[in-house]
């Protein structure tokens, strides 16, 4: 049976991992608004919200997907995707097939015109990354590319439902 101490100690440690891991998680919010001004102004100036722009992005990575794996890949409810789906497809940014071996599926497409806007907004802000990442020293950028890999590793478990 632990001591009352080293029971104390474990709820220390646990609270100081708490106190971290939402330190990191505030930090992490700071570096991924570092780009939302540039974001912000892409998606307002190509009239898409964010949640437009996402759904782009997630045909981008892997054309093809019907309502309900986008919905899966954003953690939305597949009815929220509908509407998004209905006013990109309004906008010639994406169009709906059905698919050719099951009809009753309807896969998404990005349209040309949407292959357009989501290479813009990515090479803008690409570009202006790139333009931060340049002034870290190498082993800084080492380590930052080795703790991105870990996180999106991280988040890759959790989407399946990893422990």
């Amino acid at each position: 049976m632990p001591q009352p101490d080293a029971v104390h100690a474990m709820d220390d440690t646990n609270l100081d991992r708490l106190e971290r891991l939402k330190h990191v998680a505030r930090l992490y919010g700071d570096a991924v608004g570092i780009i939302d001004t540039l974001r912000i102004q892409g998606w307002s100036e190509g009239g898409l919200t964010l949640a437009q722009l996402r759904l782009l992005w997630s045909l981008r990575d892997e054309d093809g997907l019907p309502v309900g794996a986008l919905a899966e890949q954003l953690g939305v409810n597949p009815s929220t995707i509908t509407g998004h789906v209905d006013r990109l497809v309004r906008q010639d940014l994406v169009r709906r097939e059905e698919d050719s071996v099951d009809r009753r599926i309807v896969r998404n497409y990005l349209t040309d015109d949407g292959r357009v806007i989501v290479t813009a907004v990515l090479q803008v802000a690409g570009a202006y990354i790139v333009n931060i990442l340049r002034r870290l020293s190498e082993d800084d950028l080492d380590g930052l590319e080795r703790s991105l890999t870990a996180l999106n590793a991280a988040a890759a478990e959790a989407r399946r439902g990893g422990a």
